[in-house]
């Protein structure tokens, strides 16, 4: 049986970027948020999303799947 490293996708996602906010109960808390661009004929500002993809969307983390993901 050949071993396998999985892959993940990693890296910033198109018309979108992650973004941190200031938790409401406790402020030293950053909460990953996704702002999502709209057309710009929309004449909108972007759509912020809570975003659940962990560091692998974060593009100032290095990812390497077969470590996993490093203590707290």
């Amino acid at each position: 049986m050949n071993a396998h490293t999985p892959t993940v996708t990693v890296g910033e996602l198109p018309a979108s970027k992650k973004v941190h906010k200031p938790g409401q109960l406790h402020p030293g808390l950053r909460v990953p948020m996704r702002e999502i661009s709209v057309h710009p004929s929309a004449g909108e500002p972007p759509v912020t999303v809570y975003d659940s993809s962990g560091p692998y969307t974060d593009a100032t983390v290095k990812t390497e799947i077969e470590r996993g993901l490093p203590r707290l």
